[in-house]
Order: structure tokens, then sequence, then C-alpha cells
């Protein structure tokens, strides 16, 4: 959950602080290649301070609950692996291929079936390319840039037809329920 996360962050930009006393093979890598920080310990008292928003995804229940109520105490926002009545706010599960980003969310109420949705959906986008994304932007940007009605519809129906395309081959994309 937390190299999720992290990874997801690290794509954004955004300044990245990991405490934990093991790193999974992945996180390790990006801490080799990128500006995330590692400390490697066990969480203590009042390390949220000086954070903008928190994530508390350990093992531990109990700690994931002190955290929040550090982060809470300090108006940091926080994100809790307990659920949703002890953080702040709740993250879609999510995948990606290119530009284009699925979201599934239970409200925090069922996160098993937020995560299966999750796999689902990466498994079945598998059968796009970043670039068939890449040509339904290009395809709608010179729709947009034409000032003749005729072109304009002729864009748009080309749009339309890639588009279509595009979710016949998701459908037909084969996915084993018992690999998710």
């Amino acid at each position: 959950m937390a190299e999720r996360k992290v990874m997801k962050l690290s794509k954004a930009g955004a300044a990245i602080t990991v405490i934990s006393k093991e790193l999974t093979p992945v996180l390790t890598k990006l801490m080799q290649e990128s500006n995330v920080i590692f400390l490697q310990r066990h969480y203590q008292h009042d390390d949220v301070k000086g954070f903008f928003l928190v994530f508390a995804t350990t093992n531990n229940p109990e700690v994931n609950r002190k955290v929040c109520d550090e982060a809470q105490q300090a108006n940091i926002l926080v994100n809790s692996l307990n659920g949703v009545d002890e953080g702040d706010f709740i993250l879609p599960a999510s995948c990606s291929v290119g530009d284009l980003h699925v979201g599934v969310t239970t409200q925090g109420q069922s996160p098993v079936l937020s995560t299966k949705l999750r796999r689902y959906f990466q498994h079945k986008l598998s059968a796009l390319i970043t670039e068939d994304i890449e040509k339904v932007a290009l395809l709608r940007n010179e729709m947009l840039s034409v000032d003749d009605a005729v072109q304009k519809d002729i864009k748009r129906f080309e749009m339309n037809a890639l588009v279509d395309s595009l979710i016949v081959s998701i459908e037909a994309y084969d996915v084993n329920l018992n690999e998710l």
C-alpha cells in the first residue's frame, strides 16, 4: 500500500519522507534514483510535525492510530490504512494508461472491493497502449482547432469512432477473476 502511494506521489513531484524499518525492493530502487528521504526506523512521537500531508500505512493498527491522532492534533491532513474513521480523507484505488486514469472508491466502506475492481480495470486497460490515448487527445485538439463546422463534425466523428474501437478492445480483453 505505501509503495503505490510513494510511487504516485513521486511521479507527481512531491517531496517525500518515508519512515520505516525496511523498504520493498521497488522503494529501495526509488530511494537511490530520486530525492525521496528514507528514515530507517520505527515511527516516533511528533514525526508528523512539519508535514502538510501524512499517510499512516504501517501493518500495525495501533501505530497508524497514533500517527493519525498526532497529525490531527497538529492540523495536518492524514490518510489512514485503518480506514476512513481515523483519517481525514480517502483516496480512490486507481490505475492508469498514459493520461487515462480510472479511480474506484467505496468511500472507505469496502477497500477490498475497491482494490479488486482496480485490479480488474488495470487488467482490462492493459488492452490499450499510451499511443491509443494520445491519438484520442490529438483528434480532440484537431477538432477544437477547426473553425469550419463540417470539418469539426468530421473530426468529432473520427474521435468517437476511435474511442468506440478502444472500448471494444477493452471489452474483448479477457480477465481471469481468479488472478485478481
